[in-house]
């Protein structure tokens, strides 16, 4: 999935100046991109903006050439439901539903099935926590089975915010290589200050760079 954004601002409520503008950014197909920068300047504002969780002030956001704004609530979130993988920096787990279940949730009904939701955990090195509820899941397990949805999922374009954040290497790695994996058919946007995943990456962008305030 192509990404291409041109002459955002951004604004949030409460807020007396813009957060950011962009003049131009484009992501093509299959392109993997990493974007780094410090905790609270907008990063995590800048992906909800490329999912449609967010409107800018000014400016367009295309996904394979559909402007975002031409769509209705309902068609942005079918969007999201159907090629669009997103993982949260606060995650968005159900703490009581199991891993295995939270997965799922990514799924058609018709798709459901527990291979499915068990291969995605396997891959992040969780399976083994599969039937136990979110809520007593560590923060790292947690960001793992919100990288196992992405997987289930098997979008063509994943947003990810801080998906390493609060794992250790071999875990890091762990997600990372099933990220990749994954996106090897999609568009990957990864927002971090983790420098150990810098080198994995087509592109590496300093946001600071990136926008104009």
């Amino acid at each position: 999935m192509m990404l291409r954004l041109r002459g955002i601002l951004v604004q949030l409520p409460g807020m007396a100046k813009p957060l950011f503008a962009i003049e131009q950014f484009d992501v093509p197909i299959g392109a993997k991109v990493l974007i780094q920068g410090p905790s609270g300047k907008g990063k995590s504002t800048l992906l909800h903006l490329m999912a449609g969780l967010l409107d800018p002030v000014m400016g367009s956001v295309e996904l394979n050439d559909q402007d975002l704004r031409h769509l209705s609530e309902a068609q942005k979130s079918h969007l999201r439901r159907t090629q669009v993988g997103l993982i949260f920096q606060k995650l968005n787990l159900i703490s009581h539903l199991t891993a295995k279940e939270n997965v799922g949730l990514v799924l058609d009904p018709k798709h459901k099935g527990a291979n499915i939701e068990l291969e995605a955990l396997r891959r992040v090195q969780l399976v083994e926590q599969a039937d136990v509820y979110a809520q007593y899941l560590s923060v790292g397990q947690q960001q793992r089975v919100a990288a196992a949805r992405i997987l289930a999922q098997q979008p063509k374009l994943i947003l990810a915010d801080e998906p390493t954040s609060s794992l250790d290497d071999e875990n890091s790695e762990a997600v990372m290589n099933a990220l990749f994996e994954q996106a090897t058919n999609s568009t990957l946007v990864v927002v971090s200050h983790d420098h150990r995943i810098a080198q994995r990456f087509d592109k590496v962008y300093n946001f600071a760079e990136l926008v104009k305030r």
